[in-house]
């Protein structure tokens, strides 16, 4: 139960969101970015790196969580930079591909959206064997956003649950 506690108090610690905020502004300088596609990257939501770059209703976010931090971190301008050498297998950009037609978008306003010309995405669609990891975070991007557009978190709709603690986290406060 201590190594719960130590590992709790650790992740309690929130950090100062300002050179988080540089670090997602140079990611996207030195590879020329946007700011969905080093989320992407990072693995972060992309309504949170809006949120770390542009503030909420005007304040700039002032802490981040030390994950947040950490992923963010964790990406190199060498490897933004490397992003449009490095060749994947085309699957995983084929299935964002789709689930963007699926979405309604045509062929055009993807390849305007992920900055290609619209003849790589036929030829990824009819079955490239590989593309750029680039194309793959970009259409990765769009579609989460298109997911996020079409599916809105609603939190207040959501059914409130109260949790009830365990009998042994009850037994540990008294």
């Amino acid at each position: 139960m201590a190594a719960l506690g130590e590992h709790r108090g650790a992740s309690d610690h929130w950090v100062d969101a300002g050179p988080f905020r540089a670090q997602l502004r140079y990611l996207m300088a030195s590879g020329s970015l946007s700011v969905d596609d080093v989320a992407a990257i990072a693995g972060i939501s992309a309504r949170l790196a809006d949120r770390l770059l542009h503030g909420r209703n005007g304040r700039p976010l002032r802490r981040i969580s030390p994950d947040t931090a950490r992923r963010l971190i964790r990406v190199s301008d060498q490897h933004v930079q490397a992003l449009r050498r490095i060749m994947v297998p085309a699957a995983p950009a084929r299935l964002q591909l789709r689930r963007l037609y699926r979405a309604g978008w045509e062929n055009l306003a993807i390849a305007q959206r992920v900055r290609v010309a619209a003849p790589e995405l036929v030829e990824l669609a009819a079955g490239a064997d590989t593309c750029s990891l680039l194309l793959t975070v970009r259409l990765t991007a769009a579609a989460r956003a298109a997911d996020s557009l079409r599916y809105p978190r609603r939190l207040s709709s959501l059914p409130s649950r109260t949790v009830e603690p365990s009998r042994t986290v009850r037994e540990h406060a008294a």
